[in-house]
């Protein structure tokens, strides 16, 4: 049970980081839409959280570590139009590796996860279980009542300790706060809000509901975790280096906005800096993202006096690079070809669709092509017509 504890209160940081996030239905500056007493403090969703917490939950909650198998839940009691209610994000370590969503009802394998070699169920039982999860996280935030908007959260999944013994995580999160846990070896959930009891209720109607759990927690997700390490070594090991670009725009007037930016880059993991004649200088705005493969991609930008951008160069250190790499700013001249060449481009492949189109309508219509020329007595056979009144002389 210690160790259970202590993975409980590490993961303490997803929540806390959750605060406020992944609430998308109630708009800035309105009230809260809970209709409940003060003393439940359930806060008022914020429509950021989503992708506030798709960034950082690698991150934050992760690290580097890819010895953890982590599950993160999400359902929601008023969706936006054409968005799913309840969907699902599977963690290897630091790597997205499975998507869910009640939408589409299959579990998919995400980013480099599409080439890892697993047996042909493998799939299945993940769709089996996440129809399962959907089933109970759509039930408790509807047995909470129309009077407001919820927003419930859960981590479950497991971690190998230092000896390898796996530690279950299964913690939950109401709009965006500490909610209440579950003790997969006791087989009971503890919170201390009034909905934790409606919410068991309602779970517990069926007999089967913690045996499943415990189950999960267990065995399922423990083994899970020790067959990705073993096929999926070559992408838990996987190293990507960034394509970078550093370009000069105009800013305001009198100043020049530097922006120096990572292409297609993993792990995610990585360092941009602005280096001037050599020295380092402060950076402005920054982003770090996903990419729909896997990869990730990252910029960050400086404002400069116009005319010295050539003293400024960006400077980045990846995993992926065997040393930091130095960007120069792109020359004016070389970002004006380059968009002359795309013109150019367009235009013949343009002109060559053209001619194609026009010698198909010239052979429909039987005429030759344009570039055979026609005597005055050439009806346009390609081959010399068979004296026909010679023959039936013979």
């Amino acid at each position: 049970m210690e160790c259970y504890d202590s993975a409980i209160k590490r993961k303490g940081a997803w929540i806390r980081a959750t605060t406020q996030t992944d609430l998308a239905n109630t708009p800035p500056g309105e009230p809260s839409r809970t209709g409940l007493p003060l003393r439940m403090r359930i806060p008022r969703p914020q429509p950021w959280g989503l992708c506030f917490l798709l960034f950082l939950l690698p991150g934050t909650l992760l690290a580097d570590d890819p010895r953890s198998l982590l599950y993160h839940f999400t359902a929601v009691s008023s969706p936006a139009p054409g968005t799913p209610a309840f969907w699902v994000s599977g963690w290897l370590g630091p790597q997205q590796y499975l998507s869910y969503n009640n939408l589409r009802h299959q579990a998919e394998p995400y980013g480099a996860w599409v080439w890892e070699n697993q047996v042909s169920w493998y799939w299945e039982k993940e769709t089996v279980d996440l129809r399962n999860k959907e089933k109970l996280f759509l039930e408790a935030v509807t047995v909470l009542g129309t009077g407001g908007s919820y927003t419930l959260q859960g981590l479950l999944g497991c971690e190998l300790g230092p000896d390898n013994a796996s530690v279950p995580v299964a913690t939950f999160a109401l709009n965006g706060e500490d909610f209440m846990t579950f003790d997969p070896k006791a087989g009971t959930w503890d919170g201390e809000w009034p909905e934790v009891q409606t919410i068991i209720a309602k779970w517990t109607q069926q007999a089967d509901t913690v045996n499943k759990e415990k189950a999960f927690l267990l065995r399922s997700c423990p083994q899970r975790l020790l067959d990705h390490l073993d096929r999926g070594r070559g992408n838990l090991e996987w190293k990507e280096p960034p394509s970078m670009r550093l370009k000069a725009r105009p800013g305001s007037p009198g100043f020049s906005v530097l922006t120096c930016s990572a292409f297609s880059f993993y792990p995610p993991e990585l360092q941009l800096r602005f280096l001037r004649n050599g020295l380092a200088v402060g950076t402005g705005d920054s982003e770090l993202g996903p990419n729909g493969d896997g990869s990730f991609h990252a910029w960050s930008s400086l404002t400069v006096k116009s005319g010295d951008e050539h003293h400024y160069r960006c400077v980045v250190q990846h995993a992926g690079l065997p040393q930091p790499l130095v960007v120069d700013v792109e020359s004016p001249a070389k970002s004006s070809i380059s968009v002359v060449g795309i013109v150019i481009g367009f235009l013949l492949l343009t002109a060559v669709a053209a001619g194609g189109a026009l010698l198909w309508w010239r052979m429909r219509k039987g005429l030759p092509a344009p570039w055979i020329s026609l005597r005055a007595d050439d009806g346009g056979a390609l081959l010399p017509t068979p004296d026909l009144s010679k023959d039936a002389d013979s």
